[in-house]
């Protein structure tokens, strides 16, 4: 046995159940256990992570901003029902009855599972528990005997056909294309912009970053060049969230102003050091992902996130600093002035990854 899983060979109390022929387990995993017990099967390693990983696997990185933001969602919302993350034990867990109920028993771990939905919340119990020693149980599904292949298919069906139901902005905004896109990024828990824009003023919203209206029209902006512009909704909600999600994890230190925004001691925007979460920021990016987007996606093969990275990483090299080298400079004008400085640090056309 795995000497890093001695401390939780065992886990009682489970659930064995069917679907069709498909057997399947469900339990609880304390969040001090969960990270020594599980692994995340990933394309490339992540640049900062709080989970086991190992290349050579399906997924994308994780992303730390993502996991941290989830432990926030945690502490402020103690009594949220988390979904239950799939786990996949390409059979190394043994299901053992325990009683006359041959449904109810324990599972005994020989080797770790594969995180096959849920590694940013899974992430982020494990940031709340090694920063704060907050234990929580965690929910899980278990597929006990399904191959990689099988794995990784099932992967593909949790994030694309069973996303659930198509988000109903149109039925309560009635309004266009980039303020659904816009509603939908403070809606949608995987942003980074979750729970951070406002339908009415920024007035005495110490919480929210943007009004609506101005997010709707660097939506458009966003999504003014090539054959993004007719993507749909969930796409470019997705799409800008991902972007926006690369921006986070690049510039750890300029994002970190959000946390100001949750700390009553601190005065919300007015304490902000960088310009990248103010208006001027958001101008700046708009401007400078349109071009982006435009050099990275196909309708042929779909976008090209590693190009949309190493984009990103290229054109972000400025003054962030409200107080450098664009101070003064705000809203549209300034951003345009840092756009400009961007998209020159651009490298060539025809420069772009494969």
């Amino acid at each position: 046995m795995n000497d890093e899983i001695n401390g939780l060979c065992k886990i009682t109390g489970v659930i064995q159940k069917n679907q069709g022929e498909q057997r399947y387990f469900f339990g609880t995993i304390p969040s001090d256990k969960i990270k020594n017990v599980t692994f995340v099967p990933v394309l490339d390693e992540s640049t900062k992570t709080y989970l086991n990983e190992i290349k050579n696997g399906y997924q994308r990185p994780g992303s730390h901003y993502r996991m941290r933001a989830f432990a926030r969602f945690l502490q402020q919302n103690p009594n949220s029902i988390v979904p239950p993350v799939v786990l996949s034990g390409r059979g190394n867990w043994e299901f053992e009855v325990e009683g006359r109920n041959s449904n109810l028993g324990k599972l005994i771990l020989h080797e770790r599972s594969a995180i096959v939905d849920g590694q940013h919340r899974l992430g982020g119990f494990v940031y709340l528990y090694e920063t704060e020693e907050d234990v929580r149980n965690i929910s899980f599904i278990l597929l006990p005997d399904l191959t990689p292949e099988e794995e990784e298919e099932e992967f593909v069906v949790l994030n694309t056909s069973q996303k659930g139901v198509p988000r109903a902005l149109t039925s309560y905004l009635q309004n266009s294309e980039g303020a659904q896109i816009g509603w939908g990024l403070n809606e949608e828990q995987d942003s980074p912009f979750y729970g951070r824009i406002t339908r009415t003023t920024l007035q005495g919203k110490p919480t929210h970053l943007f009004a609506l209206n101005s997010v709707e029209k660097q939506v458009n902006r966003l999504f003014s060049m090539g054959a993004v512009q007719d993507l749909d909704v969930d796409r470019k909600i997705d799409f800008m969230a991902r972007f926006w999600t690369i921006i986070a994890d690049h510039l750890e230190i300029e994002w970190s102003d959000i946390e100001k925004l949750d700390n009553p001691e601190a005065k919300g925007r007015n304490s902000f050091q960088y310009k990248l979460l103010e208006l001027t920021g958001l101008v700046a990016w708009s401007y400078t992902g349109a071009q982006i987007f435009f050099r990275s996606y196909s309708e042929r093969t779909g976008m090209n996130w590693d190009n949309v990275k190493r984009l990103i990483e290229a054109s972000s090299d400025i003054d962030w600093r409200k107080n450098g080298e664009y101070a003064g400079r705000t809203g549209e004008a300034g951003g345009k002035a840092m756009a400009d400085e961007m998209m020159r640090l651009l490298p060539p056309e025809g420069a772009e990854t494969s």
